[in-house]
């Protein structure tokens, strides 16, 4: 074998561990949520403010979001609750009470098609684990119906 020949056969086995290892590393790594606290949004948490007389005939409609942040260790300074429809794009920025409760108005989303994502971040873009609810309308097409989903 000619030293051209050893030279090229080392080198493409060290791009092949090289690509290995960075495969590898990538497909052990998992991102940790920065934050142990969660955001919660019970069955009541969104809420139409001002109704309409039936919600079937109105959908689009600016939400309340209510809910409260458990787990959180020490000072909540700094911190707030990221609310985002991944189908509107609608988005709001809610601060924490002295409880870690939190409510906010005017997130606009379609009560028939949405996917409403929250989580806690601080000041420095750090993010608290991702949650997602999906907000409907009741039976009775006068109010809203919340369920928490593993995905939307």
């Amino acid at each position: 074998m000619t030293l051209k020949a050893l030279m090229r056969a080392l080198l493409h086995r060290a791009i092949a561990l090289g690509v290995l290892l960075g495969v590898g590393a990538c497909a052990t790594h998992e991102v940790e949520p920065a934050f142990r606290a969660s955001v919660l949004i019970d069955d009541r948490g969104i809420s139409v403010p001002l109704p309409p007389p039936s919600l079937v005939d109105e959908p689009q409609q600016d939400v309340e979001v209510q809910g409260e942040v458990v787990g959180l260790e020490g000072d909540a300074s700094g911190l707030v609750v990221r609310i985002l429809d991944n189908v509107s794009g609608s988005e709001l920025e809610a601060t924490l009470d002295a409880d870690d409760m939190f409510r906010v108005e005017g997130l606009g989303i379609d009560l028939t098609d949405n996917c409403i994502e929250a989580w806690l971040e601080d000041d420095g873009g750090a993010e608290g684990q991702h949650r997602r609810f999906e907000a409907s309308i009741s039976a009775s097409g006068q109010e809203v119906e919340v369920v928490e989903v593993d995905g939307c």
